[in-house]
């Protein structure tokens, strides 16, 4: 479901443009989350939370979602969804600064093969990228970048708050920030096909509200270290439902690419050990 939004957003950026788009995101899995969050009995805290939220809301989920659909008017969604995998990159390297997370030699193994994938998703190519192009991949790291940051952030800062009461009071603060500046780019709204709209519900049924439950189930049940591993998925699903929808090409550059930030990524969240030498006697 996440990688799929890569590609609702391909389809449906061109005809709303970013930020009637991802006002209507945020919107409709804010409302439809914070209706799953009270009938279950869940609070948002406002009165606790609401500074966090609105930081989270504003610098994880507008600003990140508005660079990424600009990019997506540019480069495809098989590579705006591999850059996204950078996001335990950035992560790792916050914790480090902010909370003395320690860098491990795994770690900075899993940085360094990150940054070695990323030169060769963006290097190894039919032809080079346009400055556009570059550009574009730019603000897609840039989000990523955000995301990692904003996951520290929600971990110190929003400790006591429940993950529900998170996603469902950030995303409507998310579209409580970004609806009131949408119609700087308001759309022929007459002009837009179905299928563009049936993209952009997908995009907020589909991979926000549906796969957020679902996510905060898997929390709940295996634990949020587990539960994040899932997320090493969107690339691989982002690049399945570009090429079978879009028709987007499956590159030698761009499966390698993919495999090298997705191996990075599990060395930076522990999921592989390297090997280590222990002096003989």
């Amino acid at each position: 479901m996440w990688g799929a939004s890569y590609l609702f957003m391909r389809y449906a950026v061109p005809y709303f443009g970013p930020l009637p788009m991802i006002a209507g995101r945020v919107l409709i899995a804010g409302l439809a989350l914070g209706v799953v969050l009270l009938a279950s009995g869940g609070r948002f805290e406002w009165r606790r939370h609401w500074r966090a939220y609105l930081f989270v809301a504003v610098i994880g989920l507008d600003v990140p979602f508005v660079l990424i659909a600009q990019a997506l008017k540019t480069i495809d969604a098989s590579t705006a969804a591999i850059l996204n995998a950078l996001s335990p990159l950035f992560a790792a390297l916050v914790a480090a600064l902010w909370i003395r997370e320690r860098l491990t030699l795994a770690k900075l193994g899993g940085i360094g093969l990150c940054l070695f994938g990323t030169a060769v998703l963006v290097g190894w190519r039919p032809a080079p990228m346009t400055g556009i192009e570059l550009l574009s991949a730019g603000m897609s790291i840039l989000a990523t970048a955000l995301y990692g940051y904003t996951l520290v952030f929600t971990k110190v800062r929003l400790k006591e708050a429940s993950p529900m009461a998170i996603a469902a009071g950030t995303l409507l603060l998310a579209a409580a920030a970004l609806v009131p500046i949408a119609p700087l780019q308001a759309p022929d709204f007459a002009t837009i096909p179905p299928l563009a709209w049936l993209a952009l519900l997908g995009l907020a049924f589909v991979s926000t509200t549906v796969a957020f439950i679902f996510y905060y189930r898997l929390i709940a049940d295996i634990g949020p270290v587990k539960a994040s591993t899932v997320t090493l998925l969107v690339p691989v699903f982002g690049m399945i439902w570009g090429v079978i929808f879009l028709g987007e090409p499956l590159t030698a550059g761009r499966v390698a690419g993919c495999a090298i930030i997705l191996s990075g990524c599990a060395l930076i969240l522990g999921l592989v050990r390297l090997p280590v030498r222990h002096p003989a006697g």
